[in-house]
């Protein structure tokens, strides 16, 4: 009767120390890469995370806008086709606070939104209109320009002075200053 012997068996004594060389290369390796990954998440975090691009500013900057608005409005106007119209993350915006109808220039379109707003009840609505936005610090602040006009109901035809609201990025995100 033929005994098998492992093969590993034979040759562990002359496996423990190249094992042992290997798994200290492997421990040391780990060690640098993970003091280089701890390195480059805090130099990260340090830095701006925002770009102009997102749409986070002008959504902050829309928001801010109607959340100070005196009175505070529960339904929401968006002009189209002109210059006054919101961009479309800040439509969005809009669209998430309350019930967002849009609205031009044309009075036969203005007395169908007005009807359908007084059919809906006598809730506040403002007609939210954008100025324009700049940006500067390489796009880390922006500067919106925003307004409005309340429309129908008990404070028909007040203004909601154009406010320019600043929003800037910094370390731990996009913050209305």
């Amino acid at each position: 009767m033929t005994r098998f012997r492992p093969l590993l068996s034979r040759s562990w004594p002359g496996l423990v120390p190249a094992l042992a060389l290997l798994l200290s290369a492997c421990g040391d390796g780990g060690a640098k890469a993970n003091a280089n990954a701890q390195a480059d998440a805090a130099e990260g975090a340090a830095a701006p995370q925002c770009v102009s691009r997102d749409s986070t500013a002008m959504t902050m900057a829309v928001l801010d806008f109607i959340t100070k608005a005196d009175p505070r409005p529960q339904r929401f106007l968006s002009a189209f086709g002109t210059d006054s119209a919101l961009p479309e993350d800040g439509f969005k915006t809009l669209q998430g606070k309350g019930p967002t109808y849009y609205y031009n220039d044309n009075p036969k379109n203005q007395a169908q939104v007005r009807a359908k707003l007084e059919e809906a009840g006598p809730y506040t609505t403002m007609l939210v209109v954008f100025k324009g936005k700049t940006e500067s610090d390489n796009g880390n602040t922006v500067i919106a320009s925003i307004g409005g006009h309340y429309v129908g109901g008990e404070f028909e035809g007040k203004t909601a002075p154009v406010r320019d609201i600043t929003v800037r990025c910094d370390t731990t995100g996009w913050r209305v200053k």
